[in-house]
């Protein structure tokens, strides 16, 4: 080497050595690498994180080894302000020859032979100890991240699911679901067991969790999960605080389907006089309902859910009852309308004939008179008087065509 080829190359490792020292006293304090060498591993992470800290030491002795031999490197460089042959050739080996002696390793008893040594020891340039130190780092850096986005980001998914978990089950709790066995409280309990089992498997072997959730989920209780409990918890809570109220307003939702009976029995007496071979559809009784619902004031005093399931029931089959009377009253009202709009209509005509001067036409009057005699007699035949006033019509058209 020349001298200034010395000179720089002893500058480029000087400033070598300040990036590796820094670097790899950043790695040391790597949130992953504490969080790896605070917690006792097992699994995947064991076997991994064991290599990768043996790495990791071996790379602060082989960075000793670097030093010293950079070292020795200034010592031979400052002998002499001029150096000379020997200084030159001395710093040729240390800087470009295999000058860094790495300590004995070991060789297995399956790769030895029998005359060959137990132990080798392997001697390297520099550049070549640059290499595998680059190599080791990334190895374990990699590991270092790998364990610090489960500590920072799923083990507090998995803090954030529990805190969720904790505030669903007192919502159980207040509602009183363990009274009644309620499923929800199955779920809960597999929920917290998964949740359970993620949080000692990040804190024992982070690695495998973190291939397992190489999507980047919080954890495998899922927000879906939690969210759908939540929502029926609250749904039941909603029940719970208007289980009362509702029972209050069956009073008058019974009372408006015993008017609306009434009415359709009105309706049906009335239309069973006028119209010809109406039969409304029976109603049902309601005084059983009426019955059930001061029981159900009587045993307001059982589990809200069981109130609540009756109290659903209840409203269920009277507003079934309402809707019946409803529409038998519709049916025997929309008779009579349909009777008083051919009446209309006939009348309509009979004004039309006068204005043609069709009054006196036998087969005009005869239609008339058959049309009327139908819609005016009790009880009226409709599809009889459907059929004359449709014959009346035809009767007009065919006279004035």
């Amino acid at each position: 080497m020349a001298i200034a080829e010395a000179d720089q190359a002893l500058a480029r490792l000087d400033a070598d050595r300040g990036g590796m020292s820094a670097n790899l006293a950043e790695l040391e304090e790597h949130p992953g690498v504490r969080f790896l060498d605070g917690v006792p591993l097992t699994g995947v992470s064991a076997a991994r994180w064991a290599a990768a800290r043996a790495r990791l030491d071996a790379m602060w002795t082989q960075f000793r080894l670097f030093e010293s031999v950079v070292a020795q490197a200034h010592r031979v460089r400052g002998r002499r302000v001029r150096p000379g042959h020997t200084e030159l050739t001395e710093l040729t080996e240390l800087l470009c020859g295999p000058s860094v002696v790495l300590a004995p390793q070991s060789i297995p008893l399956s790769e030895r032979d029998l005359l060959g040594p137990a132990a080798v020891r392997r001697s390297l340039t520099l550049a070549q100890l640059v290499g595998e130190m680059t190599a080791g780092y990334r190895e374990v850096a990699q590991i270092a991240t790998i364990a610090d986005t489960v500590a920072s980001n799923f083990l507090p998914g998995v803090d954030r699911a529990g805190t969720r978990l904790t505030e669903a089950r007192r919502l159980a709790v207040d509602l009183d679901l363990a009274a009644i066995g309620h499923p929800l409280l199955a779920r809960l309990d597999e929920l917290e067991r998964r949740l359970n089992t993620e949080r000692a498997l990040a804190m024992s072997d982070p690695l495998s969790l973190a291939e397992r959730h190489a999507d980047g989920a919080d954890s495998s209780v899922s927000s879906r999960d939690i969210d759908d409990v939540q929502a029926k918890l609250t749904e039941l809570a909603a029940r719970r605080d208007t289980v009362a109220e509702r029972l209050a307003r069956l009073d008058t939702a019974l009372d408006e389907a015993e008017a609306a009976a009434r009415a359709a029995d009105a309706a049906a007496t009335v239309t069973g006089m006028k119209i010809a071979g109406f039969s409304p559809a029976p109603l049902e009784p309601l005084a059983p309902l009426r019955d059930r619902l001061r029981a159900l004031r009587a045993g307001s005093a059982r589990h809200w859910t069981r109130l609540n399931d009756d109290v659903v029931t209840v409203t269920r089959e009277v507003e079934r009852a309402r809707a019946a009377a409803d529409a038998v009253r519709d049916t025997a009202e929309a008779l009579i309308d349909r009777r008083d709009e051919l009446r209309g209509r006939v009348d309509a005509y009979r004004v039309k004939v006068a204005r043609l001067r069709l009054t006196e036409d036998p087969v005009v009057d005869a239609c008339y008179r058959r049309a009327h005699d139908l819609l005016h007699s009790a009880p009226c035949d409709l599809a009889a008087a459907t059929r004359a006033v449709a014959e009346y019509q035809r009767a007009i058209t065919e006279k004035t065509a």
